[in-house]
């Protein structure tokens, strides 16, 4: 509950400086994602969410990401952005577990309203602490963007 705590405070502290999306992601993980806008090309994004298996695990998550703006288009009309990017992941199994995060994703921003966004992304993982192995982050989300 603590890890939750800090990340609502470091997500109202990042609303009050810009462009700050809060959203939901399902998938895996599945909970909530916020993205913060450093600019057309760059951001930070997060996670916080469950993981389902063999057991529910706790997932928090940040990524650096870098976009490239009209990389592709749906139906030619309308443009999805493609991104990619690194970051970390904390998993809180029976022991805490730290590993590196290479997301890539497509993001539609919605024509009609303007402050919002619906992506789907992989992101492949490398974890080292706590322990070593591989996994695999797949979800779609939609986040609305607070101005």
């Amino acid at each position: 509950m603590k890890y939750l705590a800090i990340l609502l405070s470091l997500v109202s502290f990042a609303a009050s400086a810009g462009p700050l999306g809060i959203g939901a992601m399902i998938g895996s993980p599945t909970g909530l994602s916020a993205k913060y806008k450093l600019g057309d090309e760059k951001a930070l994004d997060g996670g916080f969410g469950l993981t389902r298996g063999k057991n529910c695990t706790a997932n928090l998550h940040s990524d650096y990401l870098f976009h490239s703006s009209n990389a592709l288009y749906f139906n030619d009309q309308h443009p999805l952005d493609l991104y990619y990017g690194m970051g970390g992941r904390m998993k809180f199994d029976d022991d805490i577990i730290l590993g590196v995060r290479l997301p890539v994703g497509l993001l539609y921003e919605v024509e009609n309203e303007g402050n919002a966004d619906v992506f789907g992304e992989i992101a492949p993982i490398v974890d080292f602490i706590g322990k070593v192995g591989v996994d695999l982050h797949i979800a779609i989300g939609a986040r609305y963007y607070f101005r």
